[in-house]
């Protein structure tokens, strides 16, 4: 009886033992990176309404965030067209950690020379406490004389939550 007594009250010894060592352990370990939501449109503001239409809509759309360096150029099945003003709208997950974003674009889809898409403003600026990012670029197109058009991209707009 004593025995048993004795053995039951190790058994609860060891069992709260573990759990308060697992409970260490787990209070211990990193929180995990969190992912920062993106909610982008990317507007073409010189588009040629009267002429060519692939100028209409950016034939090429990439975002890229630091740090880490990382960048995707968005597929047309990830985007969606606003007719009301030939943008492009899209939602992707930046990595966790990212302090900075950036869109190039190509909106010279028309022209029947080189076309060139780069970011020509600061890059967006993102605070460690955002979960979410809305913002606007503005791309323009240029000819760099005697070369390609270009499409330079700026923020318009931008908010966190």
């Amino acid at each position: 009886m004593i025995a048993g007594n004795l053995i039951r009250r190790a058994l609860a010894a060891g069992v709260m033992l573990a759990t308060t060592a697992a409970m260490v352990v787990t209070a211990q370990q990193p929180a995990a990176a969190s992912t920062l939501t993106l909610n982008a449109t990317v507007d073409c503001l010189n588009v040629n309404y009267s002429g060519d239409t692939r100028d209409w809509y950016a034939s090429y759309v990439a975002v890229g965030s630091a740090p880490p360096s990382y960048g995707v150029t968005m597929p047309y099945s990830s985007m969606v067209a606003n007719p009301a003003n030939h943008s492009w709208s899209f939602t992707i997950s930046l990595p966790g950690g990212s302090t900075s974003v950036s869109v190039s674009a190509i909106c010279s889809g028309g022209h029947q020379y080189d076309q060139v898409g780069w970011t020509n403003g600061p890059a967006i600026s993102i605070p460690s406490s955002a979960t979410t990012l809305t913002a606007t670029w503005g791309c323009s197109t240029q000819q760099v004389y005697p070369g390609p058009y270009i499409t330079g991209c700026s923020a318009q707009s931008y908010s966190y939550s």
